[in-house]
């Protein structure tokens, strides 16, 4: 099996005009290939054209060269209820053989603790809209606090503010009823038995996602916020490095750099 083994990092802001214009190209090809449902002026808008202050894409590389999948982590000033808070937003996704060791969180996460440790006193946040259960099922393996879950209810201020930050980013809603389901457009590609699999998965926090955003299929994603806290990314990364280090002693491989 060929697996990743290196990654670039890409400083869009650094590109002359052509060369984004040729990366943007390239990416937005490997893209079609993970997903489905975005065409090219969308993908440039969230992707390549972000209106984030800052945004770098990481890309994956395997054995032979290849690229065979990206994360691309931006950073945005926002202000909420009349206070600035900094929001990091992510998209992300790996060629299907390729999935299911986390590569793609930890680029984001170490980018949102060098801005915590260099910014203490600001209100940070991790605001997805999950298009895949994978994704979320990821992100409650290894974060302490993160809303909403299976296991406690949303706080209610802590809701409304995560719908405010939605409509912040022009996220529609599906329905006024499901206020945290919002029409995204991407649909990752995957084998009905990939679709099976998460469907009878035991996870409760699978099954959580499964019943509140059963329109994961059409690009239907589910708001996820995660309060970058001190606190959290402390006992968060904690959770992460124990866990790796127990995958790599039980399979032998050394902890991957990607």
């Amino acid at each position: 099996m060929i697996r990743v083994i290196g990654s670039k990092i890409i400083n869009l802001a650094a590109l002359r005009t052509i060369e984004r214009a040729t990366f943007g190209k390239r990416l937005y090809e490997l893209h079609c290939r993970i997903f489905d449902g975005v065409d090219e002026a969308t993908f440039y808008a969230y992707v390549i054209n972000s209106p984030a202050q800052w945004t770098r894409i990481k890309l994956f590389i395997n054995a032979r060269g290849e690229t065979v999948g990206y994360c691309a982590v931006h950073r945005f000033a926002k202000q909420m209820r009349g206070r600035p808070c900094t929001i990091f937003r992510a998209e992300a996704g790996l060629l299907r053989e390729y999935r299911g060791r986390s590569r793609t969180l930890w680029f984001g996460f170490a980018e949102a603790i060098k801005y915590r440790l260099q910014h203490p006193l600001c209100s940070l946040y991790y605001l997805g809209t999950f298009v895949h259960p994978g994704v979320y099922s990821m992100f409650s393996r290894y974060f302490q606090q993160y809303y909403p879950r299976h296991d406690q209810p949303v706080p209610e201020s802590t809701a409304q503010f995560m719908s405010d930050l939605a409509d912040a980013f022009h996220l529609e809603k599906v329905s006024a009823s499901t206020p945290l389901v919002r029409k995204v457009g991407w649909i990752t590609r995957e084998a009905e038995r990939d679709r099976a699999f998460w469907r009878t998965h035991p996870s409760p926090a699978v099954h959580y996602y499964i019943t509140a955003n059963p329109g994961y299929v059409c690009g239907q994603g589910l708001v996820t916020l995660v309060p970058l806290s001190f606190s959290n990314i402390s006992a968060s990364a904690l959770h992460f490095l124990r866990h790796k280090i127990r995958h790599s002693l039980s399979s032998g491989d050394s902890i991957p750099n990607s």
